[in-house]
Formats: structure tokens, C-alpha cells, sequence
């Protein structure tokens, strides 16, 4: 699941969302010069990892559950590197 923010698209979702709130799709559309329908897909992908809530018609991102992706994610790359 930490995959999920390697995609410039949703990263910029879930930016958008944590500096402004709830936003309708079309506003996050607007902002980040997406079509409507990039925005839906990358949003359904978002919602279902978890990262993004939905109520009525505005979507908002879970900070937690961000933080705890973004950290899987770091931890990812991180590397031990055997002495020859």
C-alpha cells in the first residue's frame, strides 16, 4: 500500500486536500488542472488505501493515515548495506 503516494497525481490530491480541507472534486480538479475524470480514478484509489475520506460531495484526506503510509513509504527505501 505505500505505492499509493509514489504517483504524482495523487500526491498532489492529498496535498491539495491537507492544505485546504474538503474539497469538492471539481475544486481539486480545478487546482491542480486535472480532468474530472483523472481526479475521480486517482480519488477512488485514494479512497479505497484509506488515505481519503468521502462525505455528500467533498472528499478530505485522513492525516493519520497519510503519515503512517508516507512513513511505510520511507521505510521502503531505506537500505542496509552489508560491510564486504
Amino acid at each position: 500500500m505505500s505505492c499509493i503516494l509514489m504517483n504524482r497525481t495523487r500526491s498532489r490530491i492529498i496535498r491539495f486536500l491537507l492544505r485546504n480541507g474538503p474539497s469538492t472534486c471539481g475544486q481539486i480538479g480545478r487546482e491542480l488542472s486535472a480532468s474530472p475524470s483523472a481526479i475521480r480514478r486517482q480519488l477512488g484509489l485514494l479512497l479505497d488505501a484509506g488515505l481519503v475520506q468521502r462525505s455528500s460531495t467533498q472528499f478530505s484526506a485522513s492525516a493519520e493515515q497519510v503519515h503512517l503510509n508516507a512513513a511505510a513509504l520511507e521505510a521502503s527505501f531505506q537500505v542496509t548495506i552489508m560491510p564486504p
